[in-house]
């Protein structure tokens, strides 16, 4: 992975294969929080199993949204037919778990692509995006190197936080999700 330099947009699509070949196949199950002003957050809760190719989310205040057998169910929208990649559209926490499927890489439909690509702390690999039409617009993605699964997002205003991850057998079953509200700042951990 090309480290510590200017990258242009065509090196984009190289980065995200490499951060995607960081993961393992197995189930895994994100906490975190997702906070869209100072005042406004609300918490989540992923399980996501990419090799079975099935999603589900669960947010604070809101009826849960899912993806299994091709099939994405949202609460508002109904059933709806549409592939792995394109189902995670909608929930944009949901490609935390799967960062190589967010609409950064530089590919043809992506407005942002990774201009620095930089190790930060003991296992992580901070990603600086910019805007294809203007560069002071960034964004960034920190990434864990042990698992390939963002634990930090930075865009548009808003932060993504994942506070925890673990894998899952691929038969358990998860309890209900509790959300409990954040005593302190979401601390980094790299």
């Amino acid at each position: 992975m090309r480290l510590d330099e200017l990258l242009t947009r065509s090196a984009g699509p190289a980065i995200a294969e490499e951060l995607a070949a960081l993961r393992r196949p197995a189930r895994y199950v994100l906490e975190g929080l997702h906070q869209e002003s100072r005042q406004k957050y609300w918490q989540f809760r992923i399980d996501v199993d990419e090799a079975a190719q099935t999603w589900a989310l669960v947010r604070q205040r809101a009826k849960p949204v899912s993806y299994r057998g091709g099939v994405l169910h949202e609460p508002d929208d109904g059933p709806i037919e549409v592939s792995f990649a394109r189902s995670m559209i909608s929930s944009p926490v949901v490609r935390m778990a799967v960062p190589d499927l967010m609409h950064r890489w530089g590919r043809s439909l992506d407005d942002f692509h990774p201009v620095l690509v930089q190790h930060v702390g003991e296992q992580s690999i901070l990603v600086t995006f910019e805007h294809e039409e203007d560069p002071a617009f960034r964004t960034t993605l920190v990434i864990d190197e042990r698992d390939g699964i963002a634990r930090r997002s930075y865009e548009h205003g808003g932060a993504t936080f994942v506070t925890s991850v673990r894998t899952a057998e691929p038969d358990e079953v998860l309890p209900r999700a509790r959300f409990v509200a954040p005593s302190d700042r979401i601390r980094p951990q790299y």
